[in-house]
């Protein structure tokens, strides 16, 4: 998927947490709920009596939980293909956007002026996943990984490359 140069390797991957994906499953299992208990509450209090309404309902709800599938689908390529790849020359963030768009963007270690680490809430700090914010010179721009998976770790990694390739860091932050 990423082009590495001959001798380039790659140290470290920093991918999302389970904890996000895990919350989408369990809310998707939640809202395909929804119509078998509709439909239990719709016969049961006999306000509409269908005829044929096993058929119905199966036609419908087969509909819901393709549209269901098709979501969790998206929702898993995107977490599955967030990535970035720690390499021992450049930082690769590699950003799917859809399934047939993602953007990848490098930078030498160089670049990197500003890592920041946030994690807010009780269920992020016990599982250990936040956001990892690296600020980058020259084109004022901010590389951002939302719900990443062992932040500290990976501000270590990169931090430990920085300063092999440009000598130190300028600011480290961690907001919790």
């Amino acid at each position: 998927m990423v082009a590495l140069d001959i001798d380039e390797k790659i140290i470290y991957e920093v991918r999302k947490h389970w904890f996000g994906i895990a919350v989408i499953i369990a809310g998707l299992a939640v809202i395909a709920l929804i119509p078998p208990i509709f439909f239990v509450v719709i016969q049961t209090t006999g306000t509409v009596m269908l005829v044929d309404g096993w058929l119905l309902f199966l036609f419908v709800y087969s509909l819901w939980l393709l549209v269901l599938w098709v979501f969790f689908f998206l929702e898993w390529t995107d977490y599955y293909f967030d990535v970035w790849h720690v390499t021992n020359k450049r930082l690769v963030d590699v950003e799917q956007k859809g399934i047939f768009s993602r953007e990848i963007t490098s930078f030498y270690y160089d670049r990197i002026q500003d890592i920041t680490i946030e994690i807010h809430g009780i269920i992020p700090t016990l599982l250990e996943f936040g956001d990892i914010h690296i600020q980058t010179a020259g084109e004022s721009r901010e590389i951002i990984l939302k719900g990443a998976s062992r932040p500290y770790m990976a501000k270590e990694i990169i931090m430990k490359e920085v300063e092999k390739k440009s000598g130190t860091i300028q600011r480290v932050q961690v907001v919790e």
